[in-house]
């Protein structure tokens, strides 16, 4: 990291810093502070141990190289947990949903990194979840610690690691064009995220499935349907002020109130079902 330029690479740091503070506002982390605790130095690589979850990007396109992320299991729980609106629980089991869902965070997280970057640079770059399974490439790597808190949880710690390719990529610029728009993508990136016990989970996350909002409903008579008209009225069994149902593939996962978005109706959403009612949808 000696010829890296240090400037570059704490932009890119800020990067990921500001988009977990964006990210996590959304969901309503409140009284929010975000911070690197420890500054940007050579990493102190240890066994991440079984409590431990590291969870590995390539960067492509503009930039090459890779960034780990690694926290304990039940940050990452807590973090999942968030994204799901479920109440917090740090000793909650690690399960499968949850790395799905931690997967997830931290995927728009990089969505959000991505587009700043190509705001601040005007440079395109790809961040790819590589499968968990690998081990983290952290030779070499520099490191530095992130914390947050807020009036939802307490002090949360994740390592950030930047492997030395990717700081030396940094430090020289942006890629020529001819080989930005070629990124190279090690056969072991997986864009859909491998859950490893369940690697076939992720062969359905591009499956689509039809969302509906109900409003409300009531049974007629045959007559009463043949009579509709122009100006009729048809009264539903739900109050005005009562939340209205998502439905997805006819199981409801979630209720809210009516928005408009842009000219179009949209749903905030004010109560999610569980991780395993959701995950239900699975056996359709």
């Amino acid at each position: 990291m000696e010829t890296a330029a240090p400037m570059a690479v704490q932009e890119f740091c800020d990067a990921w810093k500001n988009a977990f503070r964006a990210v996590l506002e959304s969901l309503g982390a409140t009284g929010l502070v975000c911070a690197w605790t420890a500054p940007l130095s050579n990493a102190a690589v240890s066994p991440l141990g079984e409590n431990a979850i590291s969870t590995r990007f390539h960067v492509g396109r503009g930039l090459q190289g890779a960034a780990v992320w690694v926290c304990q299991k039940s940050t990452a729980v807590q973090l999942a947990q968030l994204l799901q609106m479920e109440p917090l629980d740090s000793a909650a089991a690690f399960t499968s949903i949850h790395r799905l869902a931690f997967a997830e965070f931290l995927r728009q997280i990089a969505r959000q990194v991505a587009a700043t970057w190509k705001i601040q640079t005007g440079n395109e770059i790809d961040l790819t979840i590589i499968d968990p399974a690998a081990a983290p490439r952290l030779l070499g790597a520099q490191a530095a610690v992130l914390e947050m808190k807020s009036e939802r949880f307490p002090p949360l710690s994740l390592q950030f690691f930047l492997d030395p390719a990717l700081c030396s990529a940094l430090a020289a610029g942006p890629l020529p064009k001819q080989f930005a728009e070629t990124p190279q993508i090690p056969a072991s990136a997986d864009p859909q995220f491998n859950l490893g016990a369940t690697p076939n989970l992720a062969l359905l996350l591009d499956v689509e499935l039809q969302a509906t909002i109900r409003f409300g409903q009531r049974d007629m008579l045959l007559r009463e349907v043949f009579g509709l008209m122009p100006g009729a009225v048809v009264e539903l069994d739900q109050l005005v002020n009562e939340p209205v149902g998502l439905f997805v593939a006819g199981r409801l996962i979630a209720r809210g109130e009516v928005v408009v978005v842009d000219g179009n109706f949209g749903l905030r959403i004010t109560e999610v079902a569980v991780a395993n009612q959701r995950a239900a949808l699975l056996d359709l």
